[in-house]
């Protein structure tokens, strides 16, 4: 059953990531907002990947293809800082400081590129694991708490919390405490990666607050 779902969400990312391919021609391909875009490639590699471990096996070659599902992760998650602070921009809820906020948002966003390095991927000892027909490939030397993952969630978090308040767009606020809930449930549900089902839809609210925040600039 897992292999059909991982299937799934790795062709819903897909479609996600053509579309949003699709529009960059329109709203330029220099915008922040973009960041978006490697982001849902990187969860379309992950969510392809895992399914079809079973079928490569244990080796050298599921062993590397699961080295840069952690790479993606490392480099192109930090990024939605950049696309909080774009939307936070393109809205008008930044009304003034915009130099100090965008330094702002790269120093985080760096920085955390930057731990991400140091702390999952040098020194990555990677170990198979096998649970309910699915195969993957574990980093054993990962911090236990998600640091960057959690104060990126909050960024965003706090941006629509602003979004609802000031421009009554409630998605990215709802987005935001779906993945929060997700990451709660995935401590208690064992047998079911139900924090990959919420974090499509928290990447579903993303999209819908990319295109929100054109529509009102």
């Amino acid at each position: 059953m897992e292999t059909f779902l991982f299937l799934f969400l790795g062709f819903a990312y897909l479609c996600l990531f053509i579309w949003e391919l699709l529009q960059v021609k329109k709203y330029g391909i220099r915008n922040h907002a973009n960041f978006l875009i490697l982001v849902i490639f990187g969860l379309v590699y992950d969510n392809l990947i895992i399914p079809f471990g079973r079928f490569i096996g244990e080796g050298n070659t599921l062993e590397t293809l699961s080295k840069i599902r952690y790479w993606f992760h490392a480099l192109f998650t930090p990024t939605l800082i950049l696309f909080a602070w774009n939307v936070f921009h393109k809205t008008g809820l930044l009304s003034m400081r915009q130099t100090l906020w965008k330094l702002l948002a790269y120093v985080l966003t760096i920085g955390f590129i930057v731990y991400e390095l140091l702390t999952s991927i040098m020194g990555m000892k990677l170990e198979p694991k096998w649970e309910d027909g699915v195969l993957t490939y574990e980093n054993v030397t990962q911090p236990g708490f998600p640091l960057m993952v959690m104060v990126v969630t909050l960024v965003l978090g706090a941006v629509g919390v602003l979004l609802m308040k000031k421009l009554r767009f409630p998605w990215l606020f709802i987005g935001t405490v779906v993945m929060l809930l997700g990451g709660l449930l995935a401590n208690w549900i064992k047998n079911f990666p139900i924090m990959n089902v919420f974090e499509l839809l928290f990447i579903v609210s993303l999209v819908m607050t990319k295109h929100f925040q054109f529509r009102v600039h």
